[in-house]
């Protein structure tokens, strides 16, 4: 009977210390290709030079906004191997099934260039 007192005691602990972790790991996420955040980009050349990739972010979820959107353009060789990577975000919420616009200042107009969404906080419609 001491042994299931314990095992009643320590099921509540865990579930109050691991909650908040999940609900954290819930809302902010990396995401993989084909997720409901769509990039679609083209490459810009500037007078000094460099270029930056601009272009518009579709958010194809049905129910939630993105916010806290970050981005990352990594530059390839002609292999597909990454040789420099650069940061950006989108700014201001990209709500849902709609898009908005981002603008990354990278390297070299001439390199092939491919956008990556690192992690997005989703949202409910009423904030």
């Amino acid at each position: 009977m001491q042994g299931l007192s314990r095992i009643l005691v320590a099921v509540p602990l865990v579930v109050v210390l691991i909650g908040p972790a999940l609900a954290m790991a819930e809302g902010s996420v990396a995401l993989s290709p084909g997720g409901p955040l769509r990039p679609v980009w083209s490459v810009e050349p500037t007078a000094a030079g460099r270029a930056r990739v601009v272009g518009y972010l579709y958010n194809e979820n049905e129910l939630r906004n993105a916010a806290n959107v970050l981005l990352r353009v990594e530059q390839l060789t002609p292999s597909g191997d990454v040789t420099q990577t650069y940061g950006g975000r989108v700014v201001g919420d990209v709500i849902s099934r709609d898009r908005m616009a981002f603008e990354v200042p990278v390297g070299p107009a001439t390199a092939t260039y491919r956008v990556v969404v690192v992690s997005v906080d989703w949202v409910g419609e009423c904030r």
